[in-house]
């Protein structure tokens, strides 16, 4: 079986942990990458690591080389089947941006990529999350730590690997919450809610209650903001945190409300259809690479496959 490597490097920047990444100059429709490739005949994992680096980027001088793991994938077209192996190691002699001409004898000699580094919250631009199948923080908890994993400015897409802080933090809100609500329903909806999905790294909330208006206050005595119905009707909508840091949202509703029943089916058929949320994390990351940080149409975009997969459980319940 074909074997290959691929190389997390990461590089410290203003206290924070970053990742390295190219993109094919002359290319642009093909996905950001990591460097790594085919191991050679008699080649080592550890071998064929630090060569294709040199051949891709034409680093030398890393350290802390540590091997995460090993995964059997295929390629894009769901054709070829090898066996991957996952490094990560730390350079800080590396320039903040820089192009190379790929050495070698492969199929990548001569192409010249375009390296830089990103941040936490732009990682996952890499191609493809269900490939770096060891891109999550319990693998690179220096480059996914807690800060990055919760809270994003307002407008603007992120999204970041599953973890359980999310749901710790929903727990958390609820317990405060539902000391303060009468007879509430409070349940922990959209993607942070849904196992092993990419998602913008907020806490989202649907709260069932009887007359959610007179309530408002009360809702906002724990730290959220009211936004009014936000342009779907019957809904009771918050934030909490600045606008250069939002973490939580709730989505308030009248007991019994359609609307909060279709947050709850939605959730549900995710849970417990993980090649649907396999394929919903797929659009979410194409949308994001596509609009380029444009949250209004990222999220409208999401809309129809929204609304076919609550028709579909609705037609299969009936």
């Amino acid at each position: 079986m074909v074997e290959k490597v691929y190389a997390y490097i990461l590089k410290s920047h203003e206290n924070t942990d970053t990742l390295l990444a190219f993109t094919h100059k002359g290319y642009p429709e093909v996905p950001m990458q990591v460097p790594g490739g085919t191991l050679e005949e008699g080649e080592s994992p550890y071998e064929g690591m630090k060569r294709e680096v040199f051949e891709e980027s034409g680093l030398t001088e890393f350290y802390d080389i540590e091997k995460l793991g090993e995964a059997f994938l295929s390629d894009a077209e769901g054709k070829e089947e090898f066996l991957g192996h996952f490094f990560v190691c730390r350079t800080e002699i590396a320039p903040e941006e820089w192009e190379h001409t790929v050495t070698g004898d492969g199929e990548d000699e001569g192409l010249v990529f375009q390296y830089r580094w990103l941040p936490p919250q732009k990682v996952l631009l890499v191609y493809d999350y269900y490939f770096h199948v060891f891109m999550r923080p319990e693998y690179l908890p220096s480059l996914f730590t807690q800060e990055s994993l919760l809270g994003l400015p307002n407008n603007t897409i992120s999204l970041m690997p599953p973890t359980p802080l999310w749901q710790r933090e929903f727990i958390n809100a609820r317990e405060e919450l539902i000391k303060v609500l009468p007879d509430p329903e409070i349940e922990h909806i959209g993607s942070t809610s849904v196992p092993d999905l990419p998602a913008k790294p907020m806490i989202d909330m649907a709260i069932s209650v009887p007359d959610p208006e007179r309530h408002i206050d009360v809702v906002e005595r724990c730290g959220y903001q009211y936004r009014g119905e936000q342009g779907i009707e019957g809904r009771f909508y918050f934030v909490k945190g600045p606008p250069d840091n939002r973490t939580h949202h709730i989505h308030m509703f009248e007991k019994d409300s359609p609307l909060y029943r279709e947050h709850l089916l939605f959730r549900d058929t995710l849970r417990e259809e993980p090649s649907l949320a396999r394929e919903y994390g797929k659009l979410k990351l194409r949308l994001w690479r596509k609009l380029s940080g444009n949250r209004k149409v990222y999220t409208e975009s999401k809309s129809e496959f929204i609304e076919y997969i609550i028709g579909k459980t609705r037609r299969k319940n009936l």
